[in-house]
């Protein structure tokens, strides 16, 4: 297993909160394969509900409307976030907002300028949310099926640098996992 493998396992297990052995892991050819390994670890229901982006979104949106005084649509996945902040109050406003989203982890906000994985997006920072506080934004009952999916789907697109892709391509061939 490559160094590309490596680190797309180790980020599930740290989303999920399992451990997936060398052998399990080695035996996963394809999103699909690791999408349902992860669905029985966690034990997943088909339950339908809010999906974990919907969640995501809401959670920053009323972040952003509180910490920057946006109102509800000045905040849409395409707003680029540089224009919530003004510049005369951008370094307090972003301490607020990473305060008030009350989320583990969030980015640095740099704005887009000079950094090649900053956000600058509403839908950038939804997703650094889902990849990264997957646990936080789940409700208390059990993951869903679909949670799961596109929490892992979301960590394959971190780790891999990859936008499109099925759940059947293969992570070698299709992929380029190393």
């Amino acid at each position: 297993m490559g160094l590309d493998a490596v680190e797309l396992v180790i980020a599930v297990e740290e989303a999920f909160g399992i451990a997936i052995s060398d052998a399990e892991a080695g035996a996963m050819i394809t999103p699909a394969h690791l999408i349902f390994h992860v669905q029985r670890a966690v034990g997943a229901t088909r339950d339908r509900r809010a999906c974990i982006s919907l969640r995501a979104f809401h959670r920053v949106r009323a972040s952003l409307m509180g910490s920057v005084g946006a109102s509800r649509s000045e905040v849409a996945l395409h707003t680029r976030i540089e224009t919530l902040f003004p510049v005369s109050r951008r370094s307090h406003l972003r301490d607020s907002f990473r305060h008030d989203s009350s989320l583990a982890t969030l980015p640095n906000l740099r704005f887009g300028r000079g950094w090649i994985f900053s956000p600058t997006t509403v839908r950038d920072l939804v997703t650094i949310a889902v990849t990264q506080n997957a646990n936080e934004l789940r409700d208390e009952r059990s993951w869903t099926d679909e949670e799961v999916r596109q929490v892992v789907r979301q960590i394959i697109r971190a780790q891999l640098g990859i936008d499109k892709f099925r759940d059947s391509d293969e992570f070698v061939h299709d992929l380029g996992v190393d």
